[in-house]
């Protein structure tokens, strides 16, 4: 080889293995954008803890390049503060993806912004089945809201009930909830014989059970705010029995176990359907439960919105390893992801390439007494379900 070309040759590996290195020592920034101050503090904290929880487990490190994971606020229902912390992650912390969203106002002001600079971005907790329309950059770490309800009102045939009574809070996705089991129950032969919308100022639910007592269901599919509404909800059902009389049945999150202690025993018997149980048998449930314990102290636990970001995080070190000795690409990071599958705490999971959502297990659970503690125990699995919203609104 002539000196010039052995010259250049040996200049462009040199070139070359610069470019490697520089890659493999890059950091590259995660922007989260979730409810760490506010109202909605507390759901926050286990958007943080399982974040945390992923790190301490799978380390800073991904497709060879060091994770930095940079915290924005949105401190309460402020969609335009969302926005904004999109904004300044993407432009002045240069953050190559994004996850986090509690609530879907948020979800939705983000989209343009994710779409404009082609960000990847995960979809923490915010539930609105249209969400994922806005932008073909986010995938969904937790749930479709219709995508529980089916699986209770298939349930709730499956024992026999046959006359159901819609509870849900007064707000966008109380309506989806309604939606959502008012079609599937009736489409397996059942009958709705009543329906209530709750104000969400409400702190009297006495006339609301009342109005569900007299219309004698054997069956209350609800849909209330975690925390102070739904134990006033579930408190004043029990008060005027009806869950000794019908199945009453949540998403999930009106019994969340964290929220137990703040119930006495008149919880007994009410029932559940998310997509995870603290109480699963599985090895990655077991290691969290671990990691939870010794980072946190022995109280700590997982709940659905701690192993929402828990696997969020799961799908965006999944994006970064796609991208392994590349320049960082965001559309092909988002596309590396569709069909992936893992095993989560909560059970297998898959992103469906179509739709962008999870097909996942989900578990009907009751609240028993358990070595004299309120527990929420597994009564059933519906196994590898898909979301129905997507499948009945297929896009243009």
């Amino acid at each position: 080889m002539p000196p010039t070309l052995r010259c250049a040759a040996v200049c462009a590996a040199f070139v070359l293995g610069a470019v490697q290195v520089s890659r493999a020592e890059e950091t590259i920034k995660i922007g989260i954008i979730d409810q760490f101050s506010g109202p909605y503090a507390e759901n926050g904290a286990q958007v943080k803890q399982g974040i945390e929880a992923f790190v301490a487990e799978h380390g800073t490190l991904a497709g060879g390049r060091n994770v930095e994971i940079i915290y924005r606020d949105v401190g309460g229902t402020n969609a335009a503060v969302a926005k904004r912390d999109a904004e300044e992650l993407i432009v002045s912390d240069k953050v190559s993806l994004i996850g986090g969203m509690w609530l879907s106002s948020e979800a939705y002001a983000v989209a343009p912004v994710i779409s404009q600079t082609k960000t990847p971005t995960v979809d923490f907790m915010a539930a609105s089945p249209g969400v994922l329309r806005k932008s073909s950059f986010m995938v969904r770490s937790s749930q479709s809201l219709w995508q529980p309800v089916f699986p209770q009102a298939e349930w709730a045939i499956k024992q026999g009930y046959k006359r159901a009574y819609i509870a849900v809070a007064d707000l966008a996705p109380g309506y989806d909830v309604q939606e959502a089991f008012k079609l599937r129950f009736t489409q397996l032969g059942g009958q709705i014989v009543g329906e209530d919308r709750i104000p969400l100022n409400t702190v009297d639910f006495a006339p609301f059970a009342e109005r569900i007592a007299n219309a004698n269901p054997d069956f209350v599919d609800m849909f209330m705010t975690s925390g102070t509404p739904a134990m006033g909800f579930v408190k004043a059902l029990a008060a005027r029995g009806i869950n000794k009389h019908a199945a009453v049945m949540g998403q999930g999150g009106e019994t969340d176990d964290p929220d137990l202690h703040n119930y006495d025993d008149s919880v007994i018997g009410i029932l559940g359907c998310t997509f995870y149980n603290p109480h699963l048998a599985n090895a990655e449930n077991d290691r969290l439960k671990e990691t939870l314990k010794a980072k946190f102290g022995p109280d700590a636990g997982p709940n659905f919105g701690l192993v929402a970001a828990y696997d969020g995080m799961q799908i965006l070190y999944a994006m970064i390893d796609s991208q392994a000795g590349k320049t960082f690409d965001g559309e092909a990071a988002v596309k590396a992801v569709l069909g992936y599958r893992w095993n989560s705490p909560r059970g297998p999971v898959r992103i469906d390439p179509a739709t962008r959502e999870l097909t996942q297990n989900y578990y009907i659970r009751r609240i028993e007494k358990v070595d004299g503690q309120l527990q929420n125990v597994p009564v059933a699995t519906i196994e590898a379900v898909k979301d129905p919203w997507s499948e009945l609104h297929p896009e243009n």
